[in-house]
């Protein structure tokens, strides 16, 4: 096998404007027998890691061969600079370039972990060919060569999910520049519901139309803590030749007469929204900086794909042909001038866009990596010292980010909310859970807002709920199904969140459910035990799609029998671990299920008409449970009570012999609910 080395980047020919990629040598290469025996600490490196030689070029292709023995694969990469789309199956010739996560099925029933890495300057990718596997190494500067470099870690396991959980910690110690999401906090506005203005606006957002949108959740009874105002407050300038625009101030636009500072106080004083997030993009805006913005140095350069890109997309000049970029000299005290200027407004976090951009200026700047690197950890900085850490990292899905973001923890995972395209819902839920399986370990993921009222807006509501992440929207003035938003917000404008990133069930997480007729489930655990997202994320298929759903869909839920509770319809079973329900659902139907263990003859279900109720059950007992809020909460008991108390003190409940479920008041939370039997 060899190894074949392109140019750092497609250049063009001046005589006939055609692109050219030319070669330039071949090594010999490891191949995919040596790599699984090294998973298996039997060769090198017990640790899994996988070193490869330097080039004399920018940019290397690593043939690694066939994986024997592969049943199915699930991958993720980017197919566009900005987002990860999810692809599944059978011929490693079919992995899709740009691939930044692959796991696979192999005939032994065990799995195998392929992760190309970011080392140093270089950072790597995989991509399938007819000849087998391929590892993509690159800098993103024409003038580093690369050197010898971690390219690949490979792990193998009988568990995916322990296995990714697992590997996660190795691969960053090996990359040594961010944290793992279990060491960051996650924004504390996470917690409450919110309202973005992007959809309901778009760039034509303006001081009275944030107003008016506020309001109209105000007469609806279900109210926003924080509010994202999105893209179009900026000072900017239009280049018509260029076809871009760029940041010429840090103050707000004319349609903010009385800048920000009027808006922040507006939306406080008159709507108790607690925090006010302001977008701006890592560039400063889409085609970054203005030159004529003093005191930064932003220089003019130009768009330019890296090749994985380009055989996606082409060359992305969807923004203009050149971005004015800060040097990385210099971004410090840009990010900390502008930052400090919106906590003078008042404004109390940032939402981050276009992050990945940097790739298409990084040569001359010190390769992307490290200028990734450099900004990342200004905007960080900046973003503790005057937000407090609260921030929203956007259209940043390349792994140099996702594996070096060091206090931020929180990422947009999937490309937008699109209310104009049926056939993009289902595949947001099934991007959004795959992404979540393996780089869900390094940060939080965010799975974007979504509309109330639009015809999927209960699909939506009930794939946020099992997400784990924030739940917000953007929905129009007197456009919102207050109905479906109370499925999810609390009288006090909190939400009930799962306590991980919601992932694909085993049965589908090799599968690709927006193609195949499967289901698409998704779990995630909460103290009272499980929750199950089922979903039919097949637009254009079949009527309806039947399959079943199982306690043991909830990896690592204890317990031998269980108490179902399904959302949708208010249907309670009890079923063993690995007993079924089945589940037939028509396009862009759903149902949420609880799974709660039953101990001690009781099993909690949690807040009654909240499709994440048992997130609002904080511990259990054999017979007792805590709750965070008050509300009506739901109970399987196998035998009539003889009384229930709240801390301590008997209050009335109501009892179903035929179903088994028991409902109560609770007045404040939190509070301790006793079960007693006679």
């Amino acid at each position: 096998m060899t190894l074949k080395f392109h140019a750092p980047y497609p250049w063009e020919d001046s005589a006939t404007g055609d692109l050219k990629d030319p070669w330039f040598g071949s090594l010999n290469s490891m191949n995919i027998e040596e790599v699984l025996l090294l998973a298996q600490g039997l060769i090198l490196d017990p640790s899994g890691f996988v070193k490869f030689p330097g080039t004399n070029s920018a940019r290397g292709v690593y043939s690694i061969g066939a994986i024997p023995g592969l049943r199915r694969f699930t991958s993720c990469h980017r197919y566009e600079p900005f987002w990860m789309n999810s692809k599944a199956g059978t011929s490693v010739a079919d992995v899709a370039i740009e691939t930044q996560y692959m796991l696979a099925q192999l005939a032994d029933e065990e799995y195998l972990l392929l992760i190309p890495m970011v080392d140093g300057i270089v950072r790597a990718s995989l991509q399938g060919s007819p000849e087998g596997l391929e590892l993509v190494a690159e800098t993103g500067e024409a003038n580093l060569e690369i050197p010898d470099f971690v390219g690949l870690f490979v792990a193998i396991g009988a568990n995916p999910y322990q296995l990714l959980e697992d590997s996660a910690k190795t691969v960053n110690r090996q990359v040594g520049i961010g944290r793992l999401r279990t060491e960051k906090a996650v924004p504390a506005f996470t917690d409450r519901f919110g309202w973005c203005t992007w959809d309901a606006f778009y760039t034509e957002v303006s001081e009275e139309k944030v107003r008016s949108g506020l309001q109209t959740f105000k007469d609806g009874g279900v109210e926003p803590k924080y509010l994202i105002l999105d893209d179009g407050w900026l000072s900017t300038s239009e280049d018509k030749e260029d076809d871009s625009k760029r940041l010429t101030a840090f103050k707000a636009n004319e349609k903010f007469p009385g800048g920000l500072a009027a808006t922040v106080q507006m939306a406080k004083g008159e709507f108790q929204i607690t925090e006010v997030i302001a977008w701006h993009a890592m560039t400063g805006y889409w085609g970054g900086v203005d030159p004529a913005c003093p005191g930064y140095g932003a220089e003019i350069k130009p768009r330019v794909s890296s090749p994985g890109i380009f055989s996606h997309v082409g060359d992305i000049i969807w923004w203009g042909k050149h971005i004015g970029l800060v040097p990385s000299s210099e971004i410090y005290r840009f990010f900390h001038d502008w930052h400090r200027e919106l906590r003078a407004q008042g404004i109390d976090g940032v939402k981050v866009d276009v992050q990945a951009q940097l790739e298409f200026v990084s040569d001359g700047a010190g390769g992307r990596v490290d200028l990734m690197k450099r900004y990342h950890e200004a905007l960080e900085g900046s973003v503790q010292v005057h937000f407090q850490g609260n921030l929203i990292n956007c259209m940043s899905c390349a792994n140099e980010m996702l594996y070096g973001a060091p206090t931020s923890n929180l990422t947009r995972t999937s490309t937008d909310f699109w209310p104009d395209k049926p056939e993009s819902h289902g595949l947001h839920l099934y991007v959004n859970s795959q992404v979540s399986a393996w780089f869900g370990e390094f940060i939080h993921p965010d799975w974007d807002m979504f509309q109330s009222g639009h015809k999927a807006g209960a699909f939506h509501a009930a794939g946020r709920a099992v997400s784990g992440g924030p739940v917000y929207v953007s929905d129009k003035p007197q456009a919102q199904n207050f109905d479906v938003l109370r499925t999810l917000v609390l009288d006090d404008g909190s939400i009930l969140r799962a306590s991980r990133p919601g992932r694909p069930t085993r049965d589908c997480l090799m599968h690709n459910p927006t193609t195949e007729d499967i289901l698409l489930k998704i779990f995630n655990v909460t103290p009272c035990g499980g929750i199950l997202g089922v979903f039919n994320a097949r637009y254009g298929g079949p009527d309806s799609l039947s399959g079943a759903i199982r306690p043991s869909d909830i990896e690592g839920i204890v317990g031998d029998t269980f108490v179902a509770y399904a959302f949708g319809t208010d249907e309670v079973r009890i079923l063993d671990y690995r007993e079924e329900w089945s589940v037939s659902l028509p396009e862009l139907g759903w149902e949420v299920f609880t799974l709660s263990p039953i101990h001690g003859g009781v099993a909690p279900i949690g807040l009654a008409g909240k499709l994440n109720g048992g997130g609002a059950i904080s511990s259990r007992g054999d017979d007792h449970f805590t709750v965070g809020h008050p509300g009506r909460y739901l109970l399987y008991s196998s035998q009539q009570p003889d009384s229930m108390s709240v801390n301590g003190e008997a209050v009335d409940f109501e009892y179903d012999e035929s179903t088994g479920i028991a409902s109560l008041k609770v007045e404040s939370g939190p509070s301790t609910v006793q079960v007693k039997f006679p």
